[in-house]
């Protein structure tokens, strides 16, 4: 394989060398996420047919996930690949190091934890945003089965995680009016997400809105309690309770003008 390959599931499951998109259709898409979603190691046929059918399967399904896998080292063969290892129990694709977005999107966003908590706040922003600059719509895109939603579930809240990682180092940092402008509509779209409500609190105290962080918490407080029966969890009760008193924390520091390399 060339280093010129790409693999991505953040966004349609596709691959593309030199510009050029491997032409897939939608269980082979299926396939192919399957298959990159544990890349490097065996996937088993049980678990192929797990991820592309409901039960009860389809007639031989075994049948089906070979000819299924032909067809995409057919559709590799386009690009003179052959990155589909066949296994006693399974299959294997094999992805170095950078090709797959996802290893790219996991390694950037570690590297930008490390530096949130070594207090690099700047550094962390870049890395954060550079992982989430990967994902180019809801992942695993045209990839479907019973699998699928839950692999893109999982990596959805990876992101979200992401998004909350930047919020909190752009917190850190003074820049509360981003926060807010960026925020709002995740909020919106994850009502009951404690922590998005907590950095927006804190951000539209910042910027001088005292009042509609105040509103911001009774909304939640009401939305918890009415669909889950249970109260705001503390971090964010101390949040609210640190805004009615004018002793939120924690503090801002200057913001820098540019990423550092």
């Amino acid at each position: 394989m060339t280093t010129s390959i790409t693999f991505r599931l953040l966004g349609i499951v596709e691959v593309e060398s030199a510009a050029e998109r491997l032409p897939l259709n939608g269980k082979q898409r299926s396939l192919l996420a399957a298959l990159l979603v544990q890349a490097n190691h065996t996937v088993t046929n049980a678990r192929l047919m797990d991820a592309l059918w409901e039960r009860p399967f389809p007639v031989s399904p075994e049948t089906r996930v070979r000819t299924l896998v032909s067809e995409l080292r057919r559709a590799f063969a386009l690009f003179q690949l052959a990155p589909i290892a066949t296994r006693p129990s399974g299959y294997l694709l094999r992805v170095d190091p950078g090709q797959l977005d996802l290893d790219v999107f996991t390694d950037t966003v570690a590297d930008a934890t490390r530096a949130l908590a070594a207090g690099r706040a700047q550094v962390a922003v870049c890395r954060y945003e550079q992982a989430l600059a990967l994902w180019r719509g809801p992942a695993l895109g045209g990839a479907s089965g019973p699998r699928a939603e839950v692999e893109a579930t999982r990596l959805e809240e990876m992101r979200l995680s992401a998004q909350e990682g930047l919020f909190t180092a752009l917190l850190r940092l003074g820049d509360p009016a981003r926060v807010v402008a960026d925020l709002a509509p995740l909020v919106r779209a994850h009502p009951l997400r404690e922590t998005f409500h907590a950095q927006l609190m804190l951000a539209l105290y910042r910027t001088g809105r005292r009042g509609e962080a105040l509103d911001l918490y009774l909304r939640l407080h009401r939305r918890l309690v009415a669909d889950l029966g249970m109260e705001p969890m503390p971090m964010v009760q101390r949040l609210h309770h640190g805004i009615l008193s004018g002793t939120p924390d924690p503090e801002a520091r200057p913001l820098p003008a540019r990423c550092p390399g």
